[in-house]
């Protein structure tokens, strides 16, 4: 039996159609009921997602499909983050009208802060940290930034937890809930923290990119150390982190480089990332 709903992630909606009968209430764990819906006759959808099972599979898994473009099989306990992992295969592959780059993005009185990082840096946990002391959160994955604007777009969705990070936020803020942890994943252990209610709430309101912060956690550093970027330098690496840059040719290169000019760029090597939200803070502060 498939079952239909709708996904409604400024600046992009999702129709599903899943065979999962679990899926719906999982997600609705995760989903602000603004953004889990019914679908529409009168609603145009930007992407489709089929997220069936596919019985020639050992354990009846779910195949996530976009299209006749397949991304994954999931067994059914994994339901929900290849789920996940599947939308942001969507955006970041299949979308061309923003310039989309691998970071989070938080907000504050207006400004935006980008975090790209690769996988391991305590991105995700700094996001996390950062979001649950009052920022307002864009994206945990995409940095999506508006050509004809300049403006970055919020495109929000649950933040994405795993292994040591999920053990350091239950640590630092006991009352924030983690849903849907699942084990065993190829990423190891997963678990999801709900976006804030203004986040969700001003989830069509865009900021004004002000900072780019390279972050990096290391156990082993002597508090916080940190070092500016060259306009140049911030644009050869904002560049490596964009999924659609070489995509989006001409337009492509000229939101880069407005956006480079426009901003400061830092790396920051940190044992704690409360010194690292300090600093990020009092770098806005001398605005």
């Amino acid at each position: 039996m498939t079952t239909s709903f709708a996904l409604d992630l400024a600046p992009f909606k999702f129709l599903i159609q899943t065979s999962s009968r679990t899926l719906y209430s999982q997600l609705s764990e995760l989903y602000d009921p603004d953004v889990l819906k019914s679908v529409s006759s009168d609603c145009i959808y930007d992407f489709g997602v089929n997220y069936k099972r596919r019985f020639w599979q050992p354990g009846g898994s779910l195949a996530f499909k976009l299209g006749k473009q397949h991304f994954r099989y999931a067994e059914p306990f994994q339901a929900v983050p290849m789920f996940e992992w599947g939308l942001n295969w969507c955006v970041a592959t299949y979308q061309s009208r923003y310039l989309c780059i691998h970071a989070a993005v938080l907000e504050k009185n207006g400004l935006a802060v980008i975090l790209p990082a690769p996988p391991g840096s305590g991105k995700s946990t700094l996001c996390a940290m950062m979001m649950l002391q009052g920022w307002r959160l864009l994206s945990d994955e995409h940095c999506m930034l508006d050509p004809e604007t300049g403006q970055i777009l919020p495109c929000v969705r649950p933040l994405s937890l795993k292994n040591n990070s999920l053990a350091v936020i239950s640590r630092l803020f006991p009352v924030a809930n983690l849903y849907q942890r699942t084990e065993g994943t190829h990423k190891g252990t997963m678990a999801y923290l709900q976006p804030t209610p203004v986040s969700w709430t001003q989830r069509h309101t865009p900021a004004t990119p002000r900072l780019v912060i390279f972050p990096k956690y290391n156990a082993k550093a002597e508090g916080l150390s940190g070092y500016a970027l060259s306009q140049s330098a911030l644009f050869m690496q904002l560049a490596l982190n964009s999924f659609n840059y070489s995509v989006m040719g001409e337009s492509g290169f000229h939101a880069l480089y407005q956006m480079s000019a426009s901003v400061e760029g830092f790396c920051f090597e940190y044992n704690d990332g409360q010194l690292a939200i300090d600093q990020i803070e009092a770098l806005l502060d001398e605005e």
